[in-house]
């Protein structure tokens, strides 16, 4: 989905209301709608990103999350990697990880919370890491934005 669409829309709507006051109006909100692009944008990153926390929330599962690829934003669900790993049987590979018992402490509090071992969220959370990282890659655009954020 595209945020210059609704960005765009925006300021087609602005210069329409300013059309029906005419002259200056009309060049007012021209010039506002243009200014308010970058702020719109902002915005709407945000709408999405709070809609997709509580979409997570309301599911007790975190396997969504916001890509962006330039002015592309897309809706990326890690479930499907994460289901795929589930069965015990597949499980071979080790890692040894020594880690802050700070980090420690949040893994396990939010694994409890999840309902699931610390270990099983761990592999979720590294599963959904991974299938972000493939969407993210798959994506190439002339400008990209990587990384993460919350509002």
């Amino acid at each position: 989905m595209l945020i210059s669409h609704f960005v765009e829309g925006v300021r087609s709507d602005l210069e329409g209301l300013g059309r029906l006051g005419g002259g200056e109006l009309e060049t007012w909100a021209g010039r506002l709608g243009e200014a308010a692009g970058p702020a719109l944008r902002t915005r709407l990153i945000e709408a999405f990103d709070a809609l997709i926390a509580e979409a997570n929330v309301q599911s007790g599962r975190n396997d969504l999350s916001l890509g962006l690829a330039g002015d592309d934003v897309s809706l990326i669900r890690a479930s499907a990697l994460s289901d795929a790993v589930e069965s015990p049987g597949e499980f071979s590979a080790r890692f040894a990880l020594r880690l802050p018992e700070e980090l420690k402490s949040r893994i396990e509090q939010q694994a409890q919370l999840a309902g699931a071992s610390a270990n099983s969220w761990i592999v979720r959370a590294l599963a959904h890491e991974a299938a972000e990282s493939a969407v993210r890659e798959a994506k190439v655009t002339g400008r990209q934005l990587r990384g993460s954020g919350r509002s």
